[in-house]
């Protein structure tokens, strides 16, 4: 029977209680929106684990047992091995996301501060000592990253416009897809948020700007959608080009002629 005072559908007393029970298992903590207390009925599981060496022997027995404790697992992966294994599952009826860090008993790693995290077990206080030295980390756009992104976001435009233009409205889709993804992950940095693909938008962006974000996603790669699409990335990518000089205190040394730019797209169409 699931926990129903738990944020996730899982039953997490039940296995933290049996994780604190596991001499196999040294130390256990939960990070992302589990560990930040914010975690709801979309969130998946974010967890870090240090095993014991002979446990790790057998890592992916163990991983199986693990997660197994919490739900039938529907999918499992592996994405990294060495003296750390990274995997990814799918538990339970609703296949819910787990993402599992496994380590080795003296692995080092960097952690979240101890405010976004939430510690399950450190018998050997091995995991202690690293969130002691962990720090709040700001996010912070560089100049030269800001600039290298909207030069970036400029040969897209061109090169988007070019291959609409010739009848390549899959590939146009492509660039106009990645480049309005890239700004806005440039965006949100600008204001303080790591939030890869368009994660929190609501805090990101005002309703002006969702609205123009939307104006830049095609509907399909005709020519004539696409065509539109990509004008209304230009005006998202000066949206994008402005408030990185505003929030940088300066001017990017970008050199283009913006008239003479658009100018040259819509010849592409005309010829």
């Amino acid at each position: 029977m699931n926990d129903v005072s738990s944020p996730s559908p899982l039953p997490l007393q039940q296995f933290e209680a049996a994780i604190q029970a596991d001499e196999r298992v040294l130390g256990m903590l939960y990070t992302g929106s589990l560990g930040r207390g914010t975690a709801g009925r979309f969130s998946d599981l974010d967890m870090e684990m240090w095993l014991t060496d002979a446990a790790y022997g057998e890592v992916e027995t163990m991983v199986r047992e693990i997660l197994g404790a919490l739900g039938a697992i529907q999918f499992l992966y592996l994405r990294y091995a060495g003296d750390s294994s990274y995997y990814t599952a799918f538990l339970g009826t609703d296949w819910l996301p787990i993402d599992l860090a496994v380590h080795r008993p003296t692995v080092e790693r960097p952690l979240p501060p101890p405010s976004q995290v939430r510690l399950i077990k450190d018998s050997t206080q091995h995991v202690e000592q690293q969130l002691t030295s962990a720090q709040e980390q700001s996010v912070e756009v560089s100049w030269e990253e800001a600039r290298v992104k909207i030069e970036d976001a400029i040969d897209h435009y061109i090169y988007l416009n070019r291959k609409n233009a010739r009848g390549d409205g899959w590939c146009a889709l492509g660039l106009a897809t990645e480049s309005t993804a890239a700004l806005y992950t440039l965006l949100a940095a600008l204001r303080g948020l790591r939030a890869h693909t368009y994660r929190y938008t609501e805090q990101v962006l005002s309703p002006q700007e969702r609205a123009l974000l939307a104006q830049a996603w095609p509907m399909e790669p005709s020519q004539q959608e696409m065509r539109r699409a990509a004008r209304a990335l230009w005006d998202w990518t000066r949206l994008v080009w402005q408030e990185a000089e505003r929030c940088l205190g300066r001017s990017l040394p970008i050199q283009v002629d913006e008239t003479a730019l658009l100018a040259a797209v819509d010849r592409l169409y005309t010829r």
